[in-house]
């Protein structure tokens, strides 16, 4: 298959979350949609939300990024592609090598590879547009502005949607040029 403009858009979610959960088929439908858009779709390379996210990009690309380190655990073989990482910040260098990254709900690993793509559009030209999908981010992101030392500009630079559709959309937007670095 043909990646569109050679766009590779990773997801983030929940390895916990299985079939049955609503979150589920959102993380079907944006593999699908980015798959139908002609985009190559990375995930953690595992279960859960990232293997319903293969599911739906059946047919296209879709790039796992399995750790090394994690024997007990065994690669989505919905994944057409597997880079295996020897490291943490090797798997981050994937995920900023992305033109987007999509965030599915998610716990404390989801999170916290969010953070680390969002501080880089913050700061660095070319990183990957941040798009986050659901409520439970909405709500999320309502703290953070209430919480964090930031501006309306650093939160501008996360795009949330509503559901998968809006998100495979916002995902081909260009990403926004940076505001600078700052401290």
């Amino acid at each position: 298959m043909a990646v569109r403009g050679g766009l590779t858009v990773a997801v983030l979610g929940s390895a916990r979350l299985g079939p049955g959960d609503p979150e589920w088929d959102v993380a079907v439908a944006v593999g699908r949609g980015l798959v139908e858009a002609g985009c190559a779709v990375m995930t953690g390379g595992y279960g859960g939300l990232m293997s319903a996210t293969a599911s739906g990009a059946k047919g296209g690309v879709v790039i796992g990024l399995p750790m090394r380190a994690w024997t007990s655990l065994t690669p989505d073989p919905g994944c057409t592609e597997l880079r295996w990482a020897d490291s943490y910040p090797e798997r981050i260098a994937a995920l900023l090598s992305c033109d987007a990254v999509i965030a599915l709900d998610g716990g404390v690993g989801t999170l916290s590879e969010l953070a680390v793509v969002w501080a880089a559009a913050q700061t660095e030209p070319g990183a990957p547009r941040v798009v986050v999908v659901g409520e439970r981010w909405r709500a999320l992101l309502d703290g953070l502005t209430a919480s964090l030392v930031a501006g309306p500009d650093d939160f501008a630079l996360v795009a949330w949607a509503r559901d998968a559709g809006q998100a495979v959309a916002l995902a081909l937007e260009p990403a926004a040029l940076p505001p600078g670095a700052r401290g």
